[in-house]
């Protein structure tokens, strides 16, 4: 699919975001990529993480080169996940002595009627779909406050907004992150830093072909107003829209083509 990224110059002819740093924990996945390019084509400095597709963050770096991008490889569900999230943020901190917008889009789907949900299911869906944000945000934001501001974004789901059918952990999970948002804008506020989330409805990439084919794509949207599934290019372009509001905080922003 081509897509066109929106670039914002400022009033002084220069990219909005130029020398800014932007960690993003998931650029691995379709639409954390998308994310990252958009933050670089506005002249940001961004590293992110990758755990299944390296290949896919890679290109990040072919396309801007190793002096506007690095990546860093994380598995969420290791034991020492904490201690290695740390040095991740210590390392980006590092190489420009600032972290100015952290994009939390680590996360993944899990479709078990609730009877056959397991442990350890739960687990590794609150692991990647909210602890690690947590601790990401908890490390990034020490940065912020040193330097004096900041923005996180945390991308959730509709799921988390209404629920879903055999989905609960996955929805359970998205929903904590919604509120988590907005416990985060309240606390840190004052203190200049911006924290909102992106909830898209289903959004067009591998992982959701994984689950639904073609036939069951069609029969989701006829339900959505818009008549189109979410791209990933809509969540980045949100994104983008966030980073220049500078009143916009503790929002939960929804993507659903008019059904919600």
């Amino acid at each position: 699919m081509k897509y066109e990224i929106f670039k914002i110059i400022n009033s002084k002819g220069t990219p909005f975001l130029k020398n800014k740093v932007a960690l993003i924990n998931g650029l691995d996945a379709d639409i954390g990529k998308i994310i990252g390019e958009a933050l670089l084509e506005n002249g940001a400095f961004v590293t992110g993480t990758y755990f299944i597709s390296k290949k896919l963050a890679e290109e990040v770096i072919k396309k801007y080169g190793k002096n506007k991008v690095k990546i860093f490889k994380i598995d969420l569900t290791l034991n020492n996940y904490e201690r290695e999230i740390k040095k991740i943020v210590e390392q980006t901190f590092r190489w420009k002595k600032r972290i100015d917008i952290l994009v939390n889009v680590s996360g993944i789907w899990m479709i078990t009627p609730f009877l056959y949900e397991t442990e350890e299911d739960r687990k590794r869906v609150w692991r990647i779909n909210y602890e690690g944000h947590v601790v990401f945000s908890q490390e990034v934001i020490k940065k912020m406050l040193a330097t004096g501001s900041g923005d996180i974004i945390n991308i959730a789901s509709t799921a988390g907004v209404r629920g879903a059918g055999q989905q609960t952990a996955y929805c359970a999970s998205k929903s904590a992150v919604i509120n988590f948002t907005k416990s985060l804008a309240e606390e840190f506020g004052p203190k200049h830093i911006k924290v909102n989330s992106i909830s898209p409805g289903p959004v067009d990439t591998k992982a959701l072909s994984a689950y639904l084919d073609n036939v069951a794509k069609e029969l989701v949207i006829k339900n959505i107003p818009k008549s189109r599934l979410c791209y990933p290019i809509d969540v980045a372009n949100a994104v983008l829209g966030i980073l220049i509001n500078d009143y916009m905080t503790g929002e939960n922003i929804i993507l659903h083509g008019g059904k919600l």
